[in-house]
Parts: structure tokens; C-alpha cells; sequence
């Protein structure tokens, strides 16, 4: 991104990226330096990502022609403390109307990929066709120019993520990498297949320390056009750290609103690992296909749980002081051992407790598979759990060689056949297992993407999002919160609170910065010399979230589309100790409401 010279207030228009344009087909490279025609182009992410995407038909996500546009947000790769994002942005294999047709999302991941693919002097790519072969797509940074190569991948076949990076890591020096695993390679049968994105400490220590763009199958995608490995070679950039840069990065690091995802012995909550308790308190931390039990039995796989036998160490991504990663190492005379795995609250999860699993070394072993598979967790956990009820409900006819809740090495088996591509059915999604099973009730899922680990029950907002649920929805813990149950409060909630979620998938920022508007803007106008206030940042972000919106009506979203599964409404669960409120008739009339306000907004706006 570089600023053009002149006199006077900077406008959008004096702000021009680099995009790069991979036909993989013919081998072709046209690299090109684009003006910003307003704020959504300024800011990056999705805000360009889905204005690119507005000019596509597509009918097949996996069609050569059906873009995948590979982005970096204003701050990713500045010296605000969590600009690290990497987003990718097409239309997916897994999110999909009734009728059929692909939808517009996104995945987002931290590690160091984005800042060195914004170091080379690359804003985003393009790619588009397939490769011949498999595919390495090499970006370097070259003096004052940019190379782009496409280099032979046939020997990281079969690898999985971890050691495809390690590899690269041997051959690229001052690179980092996105990187697929099995699941992105038999993309035919599997429609959520991850990209793995490297990090500092993973290759400092060789330990297996990767983040994921996960949500919406775009490993699938990038293993659709033939590419295993994306390589970003560029020296280290660091940006000037102005005063008002280190204040905003100082509450970055301190300030409340990451305080969540921070341990205690720095004042914070202790992460994602933290919404275990109060969740299990509510009766709401799903259990069994998000049907909580009612025992203590989840309490096994709380941190506090754990620390006896375990090292926990809160370490951080590049330049982050945060340290929202809660790595656990076996503990050793009281050191730390071995690295087994990166705790979050959605794996330990959805490969844990929604599978009835209880024991933490088994929980941790599957996410270490399923992290070398390169599945997303939260799809792959919504399907097993799907298949370990259905089997369940089914003993007669059971499916995977009859898997029960509790099936550690079942589980395991499972998902080494789903990456493989032998359970085409169930790499599908759980969307299109149900409705080939035709038992689509309790199968987790709005819009064909599977639901994260927060009861539908208490989340009405979830089918308003538009890339999976809690990534841009901002409803999931509303309910256990404010304990608000009325059509009025929860339309409110979903139009003008909740879909600000997506600020931070524009601008290159983690979802854990925490920082407010007006904050977020103040980094936006240190790192380009432009002048943003924080309503014209409120307004480009609501702007970019109806975008995604109309994206869905242009691809033939109808209102039936906007639904939850139908266990909402037909069952009741006796452990759950919150209003069970929403019934067929006050979802119909939230829908209703909602969707006439965005319809309204985007036709006054003209959008797409």
C-alpha cells in the first residue's frame, strides 16, 4: 500500500494497493497498482474482499473460474500490536442457499504470513484457473520489485500442515507460509478443509504452533486450484511506533478490552479456555451434539482442571502482548516438557466434549490430528457429534462403523477417513449429510456452515451472520449476559450491535485488540496520514457487513435461508438454566423484522 504525494487533507483516492492477479491455468503473473475509491478499499479485508466479489456470478465454488482472493487489511504488518490478519475471501464450497448456490464469506488467521505478504509490497492476490500440477505459489520481495513464481509442491503431498511448513521453512529463508493439509488436497470429497498459517515460535521451536484460517472450506478452495503451499518472502518491516501508537498498543495489551483473553497473573480472564465455567454454570457448554448433560463431567477439561499434571504457558503471536495462546507442555520436575497442543475454547469443545469425550490427553491428541489433517475443528466436531447421535437414534443402521459418543479411536479414524476423502458424505458438511439422511433437525448448522460451540438456543442471531456465527455476529453471549428474551431487544441487538463483529476482519486486527472505534480509527490515521473519524470507521464497516449481505440475496438467499435448526423449536432440554425463549412463531417475526431493515438499507445504499 503506499500513500501518494500532495498537498492538503489525504483523501481515499490518494491510497493505492497492490493487487496481484494469478492466472494459474496459463502460468501468468499481472501485477497492478489500484487507486481506493473510498473508506471499505482504504481499510482492506473484507471491505475490498466482498466489493471484489460482487462482480461474480459463480454457480460452483470449486469452478476454475470462481475466484480466491488472498488479502491483508490496512494494519496488518504495522506496528499496531495485533495487525497481523490474513483473510480469504470466495465464494465457499460449504455456505450455500437452499437453492443450491455458493455463498460470499471468509477465514481469517493470525500467525506472521500476512505481514510478510505485505512486506513484499503485495496488498492481495487474485487466483484464479487451476495449476497443472501442484503448486507452490512463491511471492518475494526483490529489491524495490515484486516476483511472483509458481514453483513445483509434488513432494509436500500427503504431508501434513506442520511438516509442509517445516519444509518450506528449510528452503525459504525470511519467509512465512499458508499452507494446506490433507483435507485441502482431497478437496473433491471434503468441503472444510483449513489453511494453516506459520508463526514465530513455531518455526523457532519446530513445535507444532500454527493458526488457522479455517471457517467456510477455504483449504478446499486453494486445494481446487492445484496450490498446496502460498510462500511470502520479504525482509522484517517495522514501522515507526509513534506516541499515539504506543498508547493505542499499550490498551492493546492492557487495556480491558482484551482483558478477557489474558491470564490472570496479567489481569485478565485467563482466554477462550475461560468460557468453560461459566457456560457449564449456565447449563449452556455444548455436550454430545450440543445437548448438555447435566454432570460435572466437563469440568475434567477445565484449565484449573488440568494445571496438576500440566505446564500452561500463556504465549503470544508476533509483537503481541496479549499472550492469549494457552499452550499446554508436559510438566516435567516441575518444567515444561513436551508441546502437546494449543488450548481455545472451540476445539477443546467441539473435539472434546461434543463428542463425549472427558479426557484431556485424548481431547488434545484430536486436535492434533485434526490441526495436521487441516480440518476446520469446528465443522469436523459438528459432524462427528451429527453422526454420533444419528447412531444414537439409529443403532440398526448406524453410519461410520457405528461411532458412539465416547469413541476416542473411532473419532481418530474418522477423521483421518473425512481428509482422505473416503466419507464424501460427511466431508460435505453436515448440511448435506442430514438432508441425504433426511433426519436435518439436529444437524448444527445455518446456512450450510456449521455453528460454532454456543447453543443455537440462546443465540437467535446466529443465521444473520455472515461467516459463522461468532466470527460476524457478535450474539453468542447476549442472552447468559443481559438475560433479554423480547422481539424488540433481539432485533436491536442483531441490526445495530452485533454485525459490527466484522470491523476487525477490514482492518487487519485481531477480534482480541479490544480497542473501540474511535481507537481503532486513531490506528487507522497514525499507520496512513489520512483522517478517519470513528463514525466514518462505524459506517464503512456496517457498509462492508451489508455488502456481505446482499451478496447472499444476489446468490438467491430467501428468507427461508435465515433459519435455525429445528431442534430449537421442537425439543426442550431440562439442564439448560436459561430462558429457552425462541419458538417457530418468534423467530419467524425476528426474521421478518430483521431482514426488512437490511433489505431497506440496501436498497437506500444501492448496494451491492
Amino acid at each position: 500500500m503506499r500513500i501518494a504525494k500532495g498537498e492538503g487533507k489525504r483523501q481515499p483516492a490518494d491510497v493505492l494497493y497492490c493487487r496481484a492477479t494469478v492466472d494459474l491455468s496459463r502460468g501468468e503473473v499481472h501485477l497492478a497498482e489500484l487507486p481506493c475509491a473510498d473508506w471499505e478499499d482504504v481499510l482492506g479485508g473484507i471491505g475490498r474482499g466482498f466489493k471484489f466479489l460482487r462482480d461474480y456470478r459463480v454457480t460452483q465454488a470449486y469452478a476454475p473460474d470462481s475466484p480466491l482472493l488472498v488479502c491483508t487489511g490496512v494494519l496488518t504488518g504495522s506496528a499496531v500490536m495485533t495487525g497481523l490478519r490474513t483473510y480469504f475471501c470466495a465464494y465457499s464450497p460449504l455456505k450455500r442457499s437452499r437453492g443450491g448456490k455458493p455463498a460470499a464469506m471468509w477465514a481469517a488467521g493470525s500467525g506472521k504470513f500476512g505481514s510478510k505478504l505485505k512486506w513484499t509490497g503485495v496488498d492481495e492476490m487474485v487466483l484464479r484457473g487451476r495449476a497443472a500440477r501442484p503448486t507452490c505459489l512463491v511471492v518475494r520481495r526483490e529489491g524495490e520489485g515484486v516476483k511472483i513464481s509458481l514453483e513445483d509442491a509434488s513432494d509436500l503431498m500427503g504431508r501434513g500442515t506442520h511438516e509442509k511448513i517445516m519444509l518450506l521453512h528449510e528452503r525459504y529463508p525470511e519467509a512465512h507460509f499458508a499452507v494446506i493439509g490433507p483435507g485441502g488436497e482431497n478437496w473433491e470429497n471434503v468441503c472444510y478443509g483449513a489453511i494453516a498459517l506459520s508463526t514465530e515460535n513455531q518455526l523457532r521451536t519446530g513445535e507444532e504452533k500454527s493458526r488457522f484460517a479455517g471457517r467456510g472450506g477455504m483449504g478446499s478452495l486453494l486445494g481446487s486450484k492445484n496450490v498446496l503451499a502460498i510462500v511470502a518472502q520479504a525482509p522484517e518491516v517495522r514501522g515507526e511506533i509513534t506516541p499515539a501508537l504506543r498508547e493505542i498498543n499499550r490498551t492493546v495489551a492492557r487495556g480491558e478490552g482484551s482483558r478477557k483473553f489474558r491470564d490472570p497473573d496479567k489481569g485478565g480472564l485467563g482466554g477462550t479456555w475461560s468460557n468453560c465455567p461459566p457456560l457449564f454454570e449456565a447449563g449452556i457448554l455444548p455436550e454430545r451434539n450440543f445437548w448438555p448433560t447435566g454432570t460435572d463431567a466437563p469440568t475434567r477439561l477445565f484449565r484449573e482442571a488440568l494445571e496438576p499434571q500440566y505446564l500452561i504457558r500463556d504465549e503470544a503471536c508476533f509483537r503481541c502482548g496479549i499472550a492469549c495462546h494457552k499452550n499446554v507442555y508436559e510438566r516435567t520436575d516441575g518444567q515444561a516438557g513436551p508441546f502437546y497442543v494449543k488450548m481455545d475454547y472451540e476445539p477443546l469443545t467441539l473435539l472434546g466434549l461434543n463428542l463425549g469425550l472427558y479426557d484431556p490427553e485424548q481431547v488434545m491428541a484430536l486436535i492434533k490430528l485434526n490441526d495436521h489433517l487441516g480440518l476446520d475443528a469446528i465443522s469436523a466436531g459438528v459432524v462427528v457429534g451429527y453422526v454420533m447421535e444419528y447412531n444414537e437414534r439409529h443403532p440398526e443402521a448406524p453410519l461410520a462403523g457405528g461411532l458412539t459418543f465416547g469413541d476416542f479411536a473411532g473419532a481418530q479414524t474418522l477423521l483421518r477417513r473425512i481428509a482422505a476423502g473416503e466419507e464424501p458424505d460427511l466431508g460435505r458438511g453436515v448440511r448435506h449429510l442430514a438432508e441425504k439422511l433426511g433426519e436435518t433437525a439436529y444437524a448444527m448448522e445455518c446456512k450450510g456452515l456449521e455453528l460454532p460451540a454456543y447453543l443455537p438456543e440462546t443465540n437467535p442471531g446466529y443465521p444473520f451472520a455472515i461467516a459463522g456465527g461468532h466470527m460476524s455476529m457478535r450474539t453468542m453471549f447476549l442472552l447468559l449476559f443481559e438475560g433479554e428474551t423480547s422481539l424488540d431487544y433481539w432485533e436491536e441487538a442483531i441490526v445495530e450491535r452485533g454485525l459490527y463483529q466484522v470491523r476487525d476482519d477490514m482492518l487487519g486486527l485481531c477480534k482480541f485488540s479490544g480497542l473501540e472505534m474511535e481507537e481503532a480509527a486513531r490506528a487507522v490515521a497514525e499507520v496512513t496520514g489520512l483522517e478517519i473519524t470513528g463514525e466514518e470507521l462505524k459506517q464503512a464497516v456496517r457498509r462492508t457487513f451489508l455488502r456481505g449481505y446482499a451478496l447472499e440475496r444476489q446468490q438467491g438467499f430467501t428468507e427461508e435461508d435465515y433459519d435455525l435448526p429445528a431442534r430449537v423449536y421442537e425439543e426442550r432440554n431440562p439442564n439448560l438454566k436459561l430462558p429457552q425463549f425462541i419458538s417457530r412463531e418468534f423467530f419467524a417475526e425476528l426474521r421478518r423484522r430483521v431482514l426488512a431493515r437490511f433489505d431497506a438499507e440496501v436498497a437506500e445504499l444501492g448496494l451491492p
